[in-house]
């Protein structure tokens, strides 16, 4: 059994035991994936993954994203995160959850960094399992059936030029998703990739994502940051949780990779509370 320490009361955790990621063993993949679940974040500190460890273990972990692009030797499986003194537009900046766009949206997100600034560049994480449970009943009420357009606009390949806008998934998802391994509601909308919520009239659209948009950015309750170190790893759960990148530490560098594990077709929550 691992050792954890809270970072908030509810949400995150960092791992307290002398424990290595690329070492960890079948039983340790299984308690992991719990873990991340029920806390929605997980810091590891002090870990020797390479990059060939790294993707090894996202395999173990389930099915990685690929981005074909990578040279200097990363695997595919692994996604480059730069930014340094010509960066004026850092990756992960906004709220949002990796690749949304995907019929089977991302479930972890693994990443590893290897050169941080010297103050800054911290990320942050907020809980939509919370965000969801502080809202009034009437509104859990009117969103649990409704859907949402995510298209790819912040997709890595898109952005990256790999592939065209219109060759990558354009999907509907609910605007409530229940977790699969603990059963929680989540909200499931973010700014990076839903363009409207279906059924809806654009102006009734577009203020009801900004009412939960603001929910999300301003109740710091259900929020957690993480402050990295050299060779720190974050495990976080995209199907509950959002994370916005800090770019506060212009020109320094901040360098790392990440795997993306390609989860589920969301499941929608029934209209109950």
């Amino acid at each position: 059994m691992l050792s954890t320490k809270p970072i908030t009361p509810r949400f995150g955790s960092e791992i307290t035991s002398d424990f290595q990621l690329a070492d960890c063993s079948e039983l340790e993949i299984s308690e992991l994936l719990t873990l991340s679940a029920n806390r929605g974040v997980l810091v590891f500190r002090d870990q020797t993954l390479t990059p060939s460890e790294h993707a090894a273990l996202a395999h173990r972990l389930g099915e990685p994203l690929t981005f074909p692009l990578n040279s200097n030797g990363i695997p595919e499986e692994l996604i480059t995160i730069a930014s340094g003194p010509k960066t004026r537009e850092a990756a992960g900046e906004g709220w949002h959850s990796d690749v949304s766009s995907e019929s089977r949206p991302p479930s972890l997100s693994i990443l590893k960094m290897a050169t941080v600034p010297e103050s800054g560049g911290d990320t942050l994480f907020a809980d939509m399992s919370q965000a969801f449970e502080l809202l009034s009943d009437p509104l859990k009420a009117f969103l649990q059936p409704l859907t949402a357009r995510h298209e790819p606009r912040g997709h890595y390949l898109f952005l990256s030029g790999a592939q065209a806008f219109d060759a990558l998934e354009t999907s509907d998802h609910p605007v409530v998703r229940v977790h699969p391994i603990n059963g929680k509601k989540s909200l499931y909308v973010n700014d990076g990739f839903v363009t409207r919520i279906n059924g809806l009239a654009p102006r009734e659209s577009q203020s009801l994502l900004k009412l939960l948009y603001d929910h999300i950015a301003y109740t710091v309750k259900t929020h957690c940051r993480v402050q990295w170190r050299p060779n720190t790893v974050v495990f976080w759960d995209n199907r509950s949780v959002q994370h916005h990148a800090a770019f506060d530490y212009h020109p320094e560098i901040r360098l790392g990779y990440r795997a993306t594990l390609r989860g589920e077709q969301p499941i929608p929550s029934q209209n109950n509370l």
